[in-house]
């Protein structure tokens, strides 16, 4: 008899058993009942789950499921690279975790991966939804904007899903403990009322099993997320995976909130028939689960509206390759599953097969065979040999579409290493559940037998990973299209310090100022406080946004403010808040940097003596206010401030006094009794009248008190007397800036919330002294925009600063402020570099805001602007572009994997030909590991038109703007350039036609063509 024949007879058998085996109802496929419940011990050590996280099969089996969504980052796949941070040292640490429960039988695991085109817009749209209601209660009308981010993101997303579903069987415990539980089951049974169609839990509730599936579930846990360096997971109850399995046989049926009913939230429905109870409990799982029509046509299924097609692997990969390669190889357009199970016991079930091979190896033609089998017999000696199924499907709403996606699924597979595949299925019904998480305990009809490293090797491991799915308010994608969630200012991370350094045009400033815009779209109820300090004007196009999204009388909410170093715009440097007589911490803080700043040495980037300085300058604040607020306040006088003598005469105060009590009165007391009568604004103003000016202060350095301990102090590296030059500084200082030099002329509404600075035209020029003035215009645009961010962790301070009539304004602000976060945006910050003393000034803000619930935004052209104290600090980088000498910046303080690094520097830079996005690489340090990937950002023409900061396309929108209203403008210029830009027209008009002005020409031609439709 031929051996080779009967070995085939063999398997071609047992191969028929399991393909042509078929269930009489399509509810039976399923093998899910019932679920364990929560014990004490569940709830200590998963706190956050509320409902059962176990369920139990019909055959007793134990399954739980982690919901995978990617890994940190994206991992070096190359073959040859096994150190850390690669694919192949996490496959290496999850084959050596799960080395010693595969060697034996009783565990299984099974993962399942999914990718659906259709659903992609879901994904955005579930996004949005949350900023849609936001908008709907701050009365904020940018609902154009969020409806276009789905029109724009939905051809580029795909939604993308893994779970990890695992498996433990009743082969784990004794035989004297299955006995003893089927003991007490049968002594239940005869007691307990009967219920045939419900869920009794009691039936399969076995403690030894329980602690041995929870003890596998903490490995694979354990491996896979290989010391934060793995993966991202998350332990689904059933409740989740109820409606997901639900979900997967009724795709477009399935209400979102829906879930299958478990014995803790069952409710009695119906009534009872006869003796039995069921009414009475919850349902059994799989008559939940799988209640819907199914058919079968040839080797398709038709359930749900959909067509589903099979494919199921007969030979494995003979070239090994990644996941992320049959990903490629997919079209995106085609929707699909792959399920892969992966059991222990290869060589148990080889063993007839080797046997019966070791009698027939001196046939030639068996030999090859007989030698596969020994080499895995070997291998199991140190690895576990495997039993491994996979099983993919895909679908479509017409049986043409659904047969079109097989073959191409069909192929790609092929392709994935040299595959063999069969769509052929005995139980088309059977092949189709064995594609669907978790809800069948069988596998597909095809054993494979791979070692247990190389079977891991095939699972998805290298996806994107994102902690804010569901969660966030942000949605990039991947190369590939997989959504990628991003939560600005989230629990998630433990500070709120941002990067974005980026050449002009990668479109940096469209990005900073689209967070931004996200921010006040995720408002719960106010506009939240952004204070943008910029240099260019790219901010007043998203302070124009918000203007233009706001009723009238709220428009003031929102205001772009171009500062200019004239009395006109004066900020007193010395200003305290409403209704105080001194500073407290964080306004001196504020002085002491300015007036410290004014005495850099342009050389050093530091002041002279910075020790000696630091302390001069403190001192003289304190004897400043200490003159000026005690001893010798202010008079007041008439025709000072027109506004407060109108409020005095109005309001019956000045009768009140002769003029003798006129005469030496405070403009302390003057705004107090404004005050005391309802007359803030010009209350607000006689405060401002009370403050010391910066020159008032710099004649104090003579004061017996400094004279004595710092009088000899000399200026290092000369013999001029340190005061004197701080003198000689504060002076240069009065004229150099007259915009901190006066009594405070320049006023910002108390409800204002997003302030965008601009220092376009007081900034200086690129030598240090220009630096160094750009640096402290920074400062200064910071105080006016956010200086009270901080005011919540000094209320104490505040209250005991203030008299108690002015608690209720200070008290009002306070509370507003601790209840958001608030943000700081820091624009080309490039225009500052070299002065050490400013950038440790920002440095010292960001550390120390971090506990005020402050999100600072630090942006410049090139990494190597950031001091190295920043670049440590930073937790989110937005990095459109960098230098090759920067990647073992990033690689060290990061930890952003070298190869990832190269790669984004040979990606095109700037918007993408087809409309995908501009690539950003995206790192984000949070409290479970750090994430670090390659993601395109998207933007629609509306977006684009409103933030684009480009001199050409800016100088397009502002003549359209005059001519037509920026709301007006903003659409046609998205109708005519949907990519966000006219530079290339502009530029090819310029070169082709002798005009003066191409952008008016443009703006009329634009104009002329909408027609009556103005």
């Amino acid at each position: 008899m031929n051996i080779n024949r009967l070995i085939f007879t063999i398997e071609d058998c047992l191969n028929t058993l399991s393909r042509f085996s078929v269930a009489s109802s399509f509810v039976e496929y399923c093998d899910l009942r019932t679920v364990i419940g929560l014990d004490r011990q569940d709830r200590e050590r998963r706190p956050w789950l509320n409902s059962p996280y176990i369920a139990a099969t019909k055959r007793g089996e134990y399954l739980s499921v982690f919901e995978v969504s990617g890994a940190f980052r994206e991992m070096d796949e190359a073959s040859d690279q096994t150190g850390p941070g690669s694919l192949e040292s996490l496959i290496t640490s999850m084959s050596d975790s799960l080395n010693t429960a595969y060697k034996n039988s009783g565990h299984k695991i099974s993962c399942v991966f999914e990718r659906d085109p259709e659903m992609g817009k879901e994904e955005i749209e579930d996004m949005v939804a949350p900023q849609k209601r936001s908008l709907a209660n701050t009365g904020i009308q940018l609902q154009d904007v969020v409806d276009e981010k789905v029109t724009t993101l939905s051809p580029w997303l795909v939604r993308e899903r893994c779970w990890l579903a695992i498996w433990s069987g009743p082969d784990l415990i004794s035989n004297s403990d299955r006995t003893a539980h089927d003991e007490l089951v049968r002594r239940l049974a005869e007691r307990v009322p009967k219920a045939r169609f419900a869920q009794s839990p009691w039936q399969w509730t076995l403690s030894a099993l329980k602690i041995r599936h929870e003890a596998f579930l903490d490995n694979v846990e354990q491996a896979l997320r290989h010391s934060s360096d793995g993966l991202i997971l998350r332990l689904l109850d059933i409740h989740e995976v109820g409606r997901e399995i639900r979900r997967q046989t009724e795709r477009y049926s399935t209400p979102r909130n829906w879930q299958p009913h478990l014995p803790e939230d069952a409710q009695p429905a119906g009534y009872r028939w006869t003796d039995d109870e069921s009414v009475l409990h919850a349902p059994s799982l799989h008559l939940q689960l799988f209640n819907t029509q199914v058919t079968t046509h040839g080797n398709l299924v038709q359930a749900g509206g959909l067509w589903h097609g099979m494919v199921s692997i007969t030979l494995p990969p003979q070239n090994l390759q990644t996941f992320n390669e049959l990903v490629r190889a997919v079209p995106r357009a085609v929707p699909w599953r792959i399920r892969m199970d992966l059991m222990p016991g290869g060589m148990k079930a080889l063993n007839l097969k080797k046997t019966l091979l070791t009698y027939s190896s001196f046939i030639s033609a068996v030999r090859p065979m007989y030698e596969s089998v020994m080499t895995l017999a070997a291998t199991d000696e140190k690895e576990p040999v495997c039993i491994m199924t996979i099983m993919a499907s895909t679908w479509g709403k017409t049986r043409e579409i659904c047969a079109r996606n097989q073959a191409i699924l069909k192929s790609a597979i092929e392709g994935w290493g040299v595959c063999g595949t069969t769509t052929t299925f005995g139980d088309p019904r059977r092949a189709w559940v064995n594609t669907i998480l978790a809800a069948s305990g069988g596998s597909g009809p095809v054993p494979l037998y791979p070692p247990l490293s190389h079977a891991i090797s095939l699972f998805p491991l290298n996806r994107a990973g994102s902690v804010w799915r569901g969660k966030g308010n942000l949605m990039l994608h991947t190369e590939d299209g997989s959504a990628f969630e991003v939560g600005l200012a989230s629990s998630q991370q433990n500070k709120h310090t941002e990067l974005a350094p980026g050449d002009p045009g990668l479109g940096k400033s469209v990005l900073i100022n689209t967070l931004s815009e996200i921010q006040i779209s995720s408002a719960q109820k106010n506009l939240p406080f952004i204070a943008y300090i910029d240099k260019g004007y790219s901010a007043q196009g998203l302070v124009q946004l918000i203007r233009d999204s706001l009723p009238q009388e709220r428009k003031d909410e929102a205001v772009g403010i171009i500062l200019s170093n004239d009395p006109d715009y004066t900020r007193n440097l010395f200003d305290v808040m409403y209704g105080a007589k001194k500073p407290i911490t964080p306004e001196k803080n504020f002085m002491s940097s300015v007036l410290c700043a004014l005495c850099v040495d342009t050389g050093t980037g530091q002041p002279c003596n910075p020790g000696d300085t630091r302390q001069i300058i403190n001192q003289l604040i304190e004897l400043a206010f200490k003159e000026y607020g005690e001893n010798n306040p202010r008079l007041y006088r008439a025709s000072t401030e027109e506004l407060v003598d109108s409020a005095l005469q109005d309001s019956g105060l000045y009768e009140k006094h002769d003029a003798a009590w006129w005469a030496r009165s405070t403009w302390f007391e003057v705004r107090d009794m404004l005050h005391n009568a309802g007359y803030i604004m010009a209350a607000q103003r006689a405060h401002y009248q009370a403050m010391p000016q910066l020159p008032e202060v710099s004649s104090m350095l003579g004061h017996t008190s400094l004279r004595d301990v710092f009088g000899t102090v000399q200026r290092d590296g000369s013999n001029e007397l340190l005061l004197d030059y701080i003198r000689r500084a504060l002076e240069q200082g009065h004229n150099d800036y007259p915009m901190i030099s006066g009594y405070t002329r320049f006023m910002i509404n108390p409800e204002t919330r997003v302030i965008a600075v601009d220092l376009n035209n007081v900034a200086g020029d690129k030598t240090p002294a220009g630096r160094l003035k750009t640096g402290i215009m920074y400062l200064l645009a910071g105080q006016i925009a956010g200086g009270d961010f901080t005011l919540p962790q000094y209320r104490d301070e505040v209250l005991k600063q203030l008299p108690r009539e002015y608690h209720e304004i200070a008290l009002k602000r306070i509370n507003q402020l601790d209840q958001e976060v608030k943000t700081k945006v820091y624009d080309e910050l490039h225009n500052a570099r070299g002065i050490d003393f400013i950038w440790e000034n920002l440095d010292t803000q960001e550390r120390e805001q971090r506990k005020f619930a402050i999100r600072t935004v630090l942006s410049t052209q090139y990494l190597r602007d950031y001091p190295e104290s920043v670049l440590k600090s930073a937790n989110t980088l937005w990095l459109l572009r960098y230098k090759p000498e920067d990647i073992p910046v990033l690689r060290d303080n990061f930890n952003v994997p070298e190869f990832m690094l190269k790669r984004f520097l040979k990606m095109p830079e700037g918007p993408a030909p087809d409309g995908s996005g501009v690539p950003v690489l995206g790192v984000f340090r949070v409290k479970s590991g750090t994430l670090a990937r390659i993601l395109k950002f998207t933007v629609g023409p509306l977006e684009l038109w409103a933030l684009n900061s480009s001199p050409k396309d800016s100088a397009l929108r502002k003549t359209l703007t005059n001519k037509l209203g920026s709301v007006r403008a903003r659409k046609i210029l998205a109708e005519n350039f949907p990519r966000g830009s006219a530079t290339s027209l502009i530029e090819h008009r310029a070169g082709q036609h002798n005009s003066d002005n191409v952008i008016e020409e443009l703006a009329s031609e634009l104009i002329r063509k909408q027609g009556y439709n103005l």
